[in-house]
């Protein structure tokens, strides 16, 4: 509730400063203070442009270069962040310096070393800190050092409920459905405990439960690419080809790396008749993972759609030797049957991949594929 007249009362006191500012436009001081209150306000041009005339006047001071980052992070040019800290760090030996350093590193993708700055004293004095190395390590795929993170901290006063969000996470990745459950009820407000009961949901077919998680992640934060692929999951395991279309393409945008995102977009362009635009999304699949047998058998379904039967069988062979339980694969090869005047065994081949059991069930060819590709997305 207080949220809006505080960010009025910053607004106000930039407005003041900036008018101060005209009277007494060389005022070092003034300057810096406007800089300040440019950036509460999150008028983030405006911060830099103050600092930028302050230091034509004066070398800028260690609070105006360390504002200089910040201002540089809250605008995602990171490198430009991690300079100015590299600077500071470089005078001062810091416990919030180094944490601000080794975010600029971490959202840079250089997870290694941004654990390097983040330390027992940091993990102490700056409670962030504690996410961003769970997220680092996540990041790396080290889940065993993320549960044993998370666990230590998960009753941190002011990091706690972010924490056990990502625990929960790493729970589910780790397929300790259970423990995933336990942490994501004790996050229920987090995006990530949100998405991992929306995922534990999808997991049990209870697709109206999952969506309305999903739904309450994004509006927390709608850059949140995990809840958005599980959004577009649940789309695609209730057949709801055209909303989920859309929502897993920008999944898959925001996730950038995860193939399954890909993969799960195709199926429903294909499952809404579209094959030239699952064609697409199936190629961008196995362009970011080159063994994912799923993207080869899913490609195998379009040639055979499109009439294309050696090729289609090619790239079946291809996907079931890289994976024998390839579904899409298997979904190919009863096409091809099917069509060459076996349709008996096509069939049969057919009932068996939307009937085997993928957890405790499996009961389509889209519920199925929404399983697996839920897995090792990484925002």
């Amino acid at each position: 509730m207080s949220a809006a007249p505080d960010f009025a009362a910053l607004t106000a006191r930039h407005q003041r400063l900036q008018q101060y500012l005209q009277a007494d436009p060389d005022n070092l001081g003034l300057l810096a203070d406007a800089a300040a209150a440019a950036f509460d306000a999150r008028h983030l041009d405006d911060c830099d442009a103050l600092i930028a005339r302050y230091a034509r006047h004066a070398a800028p001071t260690p609070s105006l270069r360390n504002l200089a980052g910040l201002s540089a992070m809250s605008a995602s040019r990171f490198d430009e962040a991690e300079t100015q800290f590299a600077g500071l760090l470089a005078e001062f030996d810091d416990p919030q310096l180094r944490f601000n350093h080794a975010y600029a590193v971490a959202m840079q993708a250089r997870y290694e070393q941004a654990l390097d700055g983040l330390d027992e004293t940091v993990l102490e004095q700056v409670a962030e800190a504690i996410r961003l190395k769970m997220l680092c390590l996540y990041h790396l795929g080290r889940l065993d050092q993320v549960v044993e993170l998370g666990e230590r901290y998960a009753q941190h006063p002011q990091a706690g409920e972010q924490v056990r969000g990502l625990l929960a996470t790493a729970l589910f990745d780790a397929d300790d459905f259970e423990r995933a459950q336990h942490y994501a009820a004790l996050a229920p407000d987090s995006v990530g405990g949100l998405t991992v009961q929306g995922l534990l949901a999808l997991n049990e077919d209870d697709t109206a439960t999952a969506r309305q998680r999903f739904a309450r992640a994004l509006e927390a934060d709608p850059a949140s690419g995990r809840a958005q692929l599980g959004e577009g999951l649940a789309c695609l395991a209730d057949h709801d080809f055209a909303a989920a279309a859309p929502r897993l393409d920008r999944a898959a945008t925001l996730l950038r790396s995860h193939a399954g995102s890909w993969l799960s977009a195709g199926w429903a362009y294909l499952m809404a008749g579209q094959p030239a635009q699952a064609r697409e999304r199936f190629e961008r699949s196995l362009q970011t993972d080159r063994g994912f047998a799923e993207a080869t058998g899913a490609l195998a379904v379009v040639d055979a759609f499109e009439g294309h039967d050696e090729q289609a069988r090619h790239r079946a062979e291809v996907a079931l030797r890289l994976d024998p339980d390839c579904l899409s694969a298997t979904y190919a090869r009863s096409l091809l049957l099917a069509r060459g005047g076996r349709e008996q065994e096509g069939a049969a081949l057919y009932q068996q991949m939307l009937q085997r059991p993928l957890g405790e069930d499996g009961p389509s060819i889209a519920q199925l594929i929404a399983r697996r590709a839920s897995h090792g997305a990484r925002d």
